[in-house]
């Protein structure tokens, strides 16, 4: 299967894990257009000043040989069994140069951003008018979009219907549910843990209450943070611009219980999809996770994170492009 997989010029975990899964499973068959430089071990420079200071999903594929000429051409003349848009908001602009020659049998869309609305449906599209004749995306490809809930519908009927109205409509045919992943080879469990939470506390009233933790960047380096994950019991982590985040794929990974503040407040069709408190202790504030952690038993601990470990392999970044692919192909 040859795949033309269009990239932006910014980190963004939706469409960088994804491409990583697929560039592992399938090699240079996938077409990374523009070259995402990011993603590559030799071409990386300043990994720090990415998103999340580059740890998790950079700097890991080999350099390896692709064909990234005449691209236009190739879409005009079919030559791709797949073209994925990776970031439809921020790429609307060459998905608009290509729509003649694409169709539902070789196209998917992607969309990772943190809001809820879908293309050309959020506030930026409509301030422009002529962007409002622009070709819809949702209604004639596979639409995968991260970030779902009840303001999705919202945004597509132009705010204009009552919530009681839109609690009862369906999201469209066309749309499927995504989320981050994370490379399998960052998954390490097995170290003994020496203390309760990791330093990294992204919760502020929970940060205020556990010494030496902080709501920012506590390590410079992947391995350090990696190691203060591996070595505690419990992580915290929340709902930040958008409900999924690569942290949360981070601590289950590196064998830690998350601690997710309100994950039953999130829709079930938003990511990140599987956690439940099978696999996670859900919280509401300090006192009610203090609570929950201190009455959690060894054996009870130990299946906690024995499911959250089963979820990370779940949401490898392979796993996940199998996902879209077997969807995709039917």
């Amino acid at each position: 299967m040859k795949i033309l997989f269009i990239t932006s010029d910014t980190s963004d975990y939706q469409s960088d894990s994804l491409f990583h899964g697929l560039r592992s499973l399938y090699g240079s068959q996938v077409v990374d257009f523009p070259k995402a430089e990011r993603m590559y071990k030799f071409d990386l420079e300043n990994i720090n000043v990415l998103h999340g200071l580059g740890f998790t999903c950079y700097g890991l594929l080999e350099n390896i040989k692709v064909d990234r000429n005449n691209i236009y051409e190739k879409v005009k003349n079919n030559y791709f069994d797949l073209i994925i848009f990776s970031s439809i908001h921020r790429q609307f602009g060459f998905f608009i140069q290509c729509y003649p020659w694409l169709s539902f049998e070789n196209t998917l869309i992607i969309d990772g951003e943190d809001t809820p609305s879908l293309y050309k449906y959020c506030g930026n599209f409509w301030r422009h008018i002529s962007w409002y004749f622009l070709p819809k995306a949702h209604t004639n490809f596979l639409y995968f979009k991260r970030e779902l809930n009840i303001d999705t519908l919202d945004y597509l009927y132009y705010l204009l219907l009552p919530k009681f109205l839109l609690n009862k409509l369906n999201f469209p045919k066309n749309i499927r549910r995504i989320n981050f992943s994370i490379p399998e080879e960052k998954i390490k469990v097995g170290v003994k843990k020496i203390k309760l939470f990791g330093r990294h506390i992204v919760d502020p009233e929970v940060a205020a209450n556990v010494e030496g933790s902080s709501t920012g960047y506590v390590f410079d380096n992947e391995g350090d943070y990696y190691y203060d994950l591996q070595t505690s019991k419990f992580a915290i982590t929340t709902k930040r611009a958008g409900w999924d985040c690569i942290r949360h794929y981070e601590i289950a990974a590196n064998g830690a219980v998350m601690c997710f503040k309100d994950l039953d407040l999130k829709h079930n069709m938003c990511a990140p999809h599987g956690l439940d408190s099978t696999n996670c202790v859900i919280y509401k504030d300090y006192n009610d996770l203090i609570t929950k952690v201190y009455s959690i038993s060894d054996e009870e601990y130990l299946s906690l994170q024995y499911n959250s470990i089963k979820w990370v392999n779940n949401n490898t970044t392979k796993a996940i492009a199998n996902n879209i692919l077997n969807q995709f192909l039917g």
